[in-house]
């Protein structure tokens, strides 16, 4: 009995190239993990070389040095690969900037300043790809509407943030978290891809600062306090 394997279109795929891929997900070796970064970054290169349209499946196997066949070990399609490869983004800002606004401890500005830096290093190592979404989100209108849930999601974040520091009497009760998240998520995103997309060239370092100072502004953030102990000096 052959089996059925959903795919990320929500149709139930059939056939050989179908199984591969169920057989893959279910026992992932180092090589075959191997073969399927190979695929990826040929992609990448592709897609940077030729553009989007103009990249195809043979162009792709070709660079990567393997079979047509392999490709449809791993991906549906050109699209599906794609997907996959926009994902890298969402994964690097999950494990980069996301976890450490969420988790770690200590001084606010501080935990803020180095999430940001995370984020513009993020953006300038995937340069490439944000000019692919911008490329496919004037297009495709799936793409556009995942870029969107995207920002949904990190605006839900730092609004979820804005409002902790609320409650913990760190940032000022008066502004609305989720439009103030808006608009900070904006602001860096925006400054991020101008930088490292479009074109301006700035102080990575100086940038990330002054974006954080903009943004513990914006929330009105106050400084932990600092006490010492009775009679000793700093």
């Amino acid at each position: 009995m052959r089996k059925h394997v959903t795919t990320r279109g929500g149709h139930r795929a059939t056939g050989t190239a179908a199984d591969r891929r169920a057989s893959t997900g279910a026992a992932t070796s180092a090589k075959s993990q191997r073969t399927r970064e190979e695929l990826l970054s040929a992609a990448r290169k592709c897609f940077t070389r030729f553009g989007y349209a103009e990249t195809t499946v043979e162009r792709i196997v070709a660079e990567a040095g393997l079979a047509r066949g392999s490709f449809y070990t791993y991906f549906e399609s050109k699209v599906d690969l794609f997907s996959h490869l926009v994902d890298t983004i969402e994964h690097a800002i999950s494990a980069q900037v996301a976890t450490l606004t969420a988790t770690k401890r200590g001084d606010a500005f501080e935990n803020l300043l180095q999430s940001n830096r995370n984020y513009l290093r993020v953006v300038a190592d995937n340069a490439d790809l944000y000019r692919l979404v911008d490329e496919m989100a004037a297009h495709d209108p799936d793409v556009q509407k995942n870029r969107l849930k995207s920002r949904q999601r990190h605006v839900a974040r730092v609004a979820d943030t804005i409002r902790r520091w609320q409650k913990t009497g760190r940032a000022s009760k008066g502004i609305d978290a989720e439009v103030t998240a808006a608009a900070l998520v904006s602001m860096l995103s925006g400054f991020a891809q101008w930088m490292h997309v479009g074109g301006d060239s700035y102080d990575e370092d100086t940038a990330a600062i002054r974006l954080t100072e903009i943004w513990a502004a914006a929330c009105g953030l106050t400084p932990l306090a600092r006490t010492t102990p009775q009679g000793s000096q700093r």
